[in-house]
C-alpha cells in the first residue's frame, strides 16, 4: 500500500529532456547546416587536445553544457560556437500532453519542480523559449559552474536536491525521469522514483498513487 500523496505533503520533480520535451532532429540539422561557420568547426575539431578533453568529459559523465561551454571557454577557436551549441541544445519540441499534465497538477495545488541535468547556462535560454513549461515550476535545480556541475546520477546531486528543499522531512518527494539509473538512485534518498516511458504510463502511475483519479 502506497503512502497517501496530497498537494499538502507532496513535491513532484520532473526531468526535462525526453520527459517534457524531445529533440527536434530535423530542425537541428537545418540549424547546423545553415551556420556559415560549420566547416571551420570541422577544422577546429581536428585538434587532438580538444578530443582528449572530450574523452575526459565523457569519462566524467559530464552534462552537455560542459562540452559546449567549458570547451568553448578553454579553446578560443571554439568560443564562437557556444551560442550555436546552446541553440541546438534547446531545439526541442514540447510534449503537449505532459504540458497539460503539469498545468493540471499545479491547479490541483501540487508543488512542481524541475530536477534536470540541463545546465545553468543552457537553462536560461530554455526558460525564454519554453515559458509555458517553466511557469509551472516553483524551483529549478540543475548543475552549473557554481555548484561544480553536480549531476544525476551521482549521490551529490540528490543530496543537493534535498538541501535545496531544506531537507523537509514532512514532505514526500516524487521524481519522474526517463533513466532508470536516476530513479533508482532517487530511491536511495527516500525519493519515490518513477521511470518515465510515456504519458499514458505516467498517468497510470499517478492513479496508482492516488494523485489522479
Amino acid at each position: 500500500m502506497h503512502k497517501k500523496y496530497s498537494p499538502e505533503n507532496t513535491i513532484i520533480a520532473f526531468d526535462f529532456h525526453d520527459v517534457l520535451v524531445n529533440y527536434n532532429w530535423s530542425k537541428i540539422i537545418k540549424i547546423f547546416w545553415s551556420n556559415n561557420r560549420k566547416f571551420k568547426l570541422f577544422i577546429t575539431l581536428l585538434n587532438p587536445l580538444i578530443w582528449w578533453d572530450i574523452i575526459k568529459l565523457k569519462y566524467q559523465k559530464a552534462v552537455s553544457e560542459q562540452y559546449i561551454v567549458l570547451l568553448g571557454q578553454k579553446y578560443k577557436n571554439l568560443e564562437p560556437y557556444i551560442p550555436l551549441g546552446i541553440e541546438i541544445a534547446n531545439t526541442q519540441k514540447i510534449n503537449p500532453k505532459m504540458l497539460n499534465l503539469l498545468k493540471n497538477l499545479k491547479l490541483m495545488g501540487y508543488e512542481l519542480q524541475l530536477f534536470s541535468n540541463i545546465g545553468g547556462v543552457i537553462i536560461q535560454d530554455a526558460i525564454s523559449k519554453f515559458p509555458e513549461i517553466f511557469d509551472c515550476f516553483s524551483k529549478i535545480i540543475v548543475p552549473s559552474q557554481e555548484n561544480k556541475y553536480i549531476r544525476k546520477p551521482f549521490d551529490s546531486a540528490f543530496i543537493n536536491y534535498l538541501q535545496e528543499n531544506n531537507n523537509k522531512i514532512s514532505k514526500k518527494y516524487i521524481f519522474i525521469d526517463d533513466k532508470s539509473k536516476n530513479t533508482k538512485k532517487a530511491e536511495k534518498f527516500g525519493i519515490l522514483g518513477i521511470r518515465f516511458k510515456n504519458y499514458d504510463q505516467l498517468i497510470q502511475e499517478f492513479k496508482k498513487l492516488g494523485i489522479l483519479k
